[in-house]
């Protein structure tokens, strides 16, 4: 069996039966290597039972456990080799250096400030900031919609063709905030995507299963766009892309629509695709929902105004901070929070709405805030640690 964190993610969802995350990396397996026929049906059968018993009764995800077993089983016993070995030209797929844009209509023009970046194979890049900052904009200067004023753009992933735009948008795929509404089934969009993408054949229906099963959209693939909720629009609108493998993925405000459950689900998805084996996927996205992207997320581009405030790795964000900051809420007041922690400690206090900031000396740990607070009484309904989160760039609203 191919040793790697894939198989060691098998091996530990299997263990704890968390037969979602275990029946599609079993599937991914088979999108990644080369599998014998039978164990290929076998994985499908799997994913089959487990989304049929998901629909009808998820109190009865044990059953599954003799047929996975079985499953993980074969792929313990057998090496592998990958379906398709990964071009190794550059993982670069796009390198923006100094690029601009400026809106001049309307009563507020906008100017996208120069911004530099690389997005590469198996990387995911967010990009936040409050709305209305460049965002969006930044997005569709990357799909190839809007042009740039000045600055350079180059795809060193396409070799002969990294400064081709029409080649680089053949590897691009760009879904926006607002899925425009597409017309007939599920399956009959998916086929005809596939073949329009050179995918006929056996492998078009082998993609179409693969990515149906994959996402849990089997059970839709004969409805249409009336018929199915804006969360799965968003989710048919992905499996439509990654249907023919694209080097670069976008996505603009792909959480909007999505329950809590379904986020995480899908960040966790798009962070597996990103780091495919066979076929690696540079994927930048932008999203409101902060803290989930900053977990996802190998680097973060923070906008304010047109002007990027933070551009580079996630874990990097913070590290050489002077304060730490932690984000609290409960049932108390800015004054009862300022009566416990006094400045001449060094804390300092701000109301942001909803919750407290919490800004202090940078030995101070949020263990020792924590418990300061509750040997005073307070009971809190929420506590996070921000040292080294962008949530500390958001200004608060006049």
């Amino acid at each position: 069996m191919v040793e790697n964190k894939f198989t060691q993610q098998l091996e530990e969802s299997f263990s704890s039966k968390d037969y979602s995350l275990f029946t599609r990396r079993c599937l991914d397996f088979t999108n990644d290597y080369s599998l014998p026929d039978n164990l290929v049906n076998d994985i499908f059968e799997l994913r089959k039972s487990f989304l049929s018993i998901i629909e009808v009764n998820p109190s009865q995800q044990d059953l599954l456990t003799n047929e996975a077993a079985s499953v993980l089983e074969k792929l313990r016993t057998q090496d592998f080799a990958l379906a398709h070995s990964p071009d190794k030209i550059s993982d670069c797929v796009f390198k923006a250096t100094d690029i601009t844009k400026q809106f001049h209509s309307g009563k507020t023009p906008f100017k996208l400030h120069p911004i530099s970046f690389e997005l590469k194979l198996g990387e995911i890049t967010g990009v936040v900031g409050e709305n209305g900052n460049g965002k969006t904009t930044l997005l569709r200067i990357i799909s190839g919609q809007l042009s740039t004023d000045s600055g350079t753009i180059e795809f060193p992933a396409l070799g002969q063709f990294s400064n081709n735009w029409y080649e680089a948008k053949n590897k691009f795929a760009f879904i926006p905030q607002r899925i425009p509404k597409w017309h007939g089934t599920l399956l009959e969009n998916l086929l005809f995507f596939a073949t329009i993408h050179d995918i006929t054949g056996e492998q078009n229906l082998k993609q179409i299963d693969y990515i149906l099963f994959r996402l849990g959209l089997d059970k839709f693939r004969d409805l249409t766009w009336d018929q199915i909720s804006s969360g799965y629009r968003m989710r048919f609108e992905l499996a439509k892309m990654l249907l023919w493998r694209p080097h670069l993925l976008i996505l603009d405000e792909p959480l909007a629509n999505l329950d809590i459950n379904a986020q995480q689900l899908f960040l966790q998805d798009l962070r597996f695709f990103a780091q495919s084996q066979s076929h690696p996927i540079a994927i930048i996205l932008s999203s409101q929902q902060l803290h989930e992207i900053e977990r996802i997320a190998d680097n973060i581009i923070f906008i304010r105004q047109g002007k990027t405030i933070y551009n580079g790795k996630q874990i990097e964000f913070g590290v050489n901070r002077a304060v730490n900051s932690f984000e609290i809420a409960g049932n108390f007041t800015l004054q009862q929070l300022q009566n416990c922690l006094t400045e001449p400690l060094g804390y300092k206090i701000e109301d942001a709405g909803t919750a407290f900031i919490i800004a202090c000396r940078v030995e101070v740990k949020w263990y020792e805030v924590l418990s300061i607070l509750q040997k005073n009484g307070f009971e809190l309904n929420y506590y996070r640690d921000i040292s080294q989160s962008t949530r500390q760039l958001f200004h608060k609203d006049i």
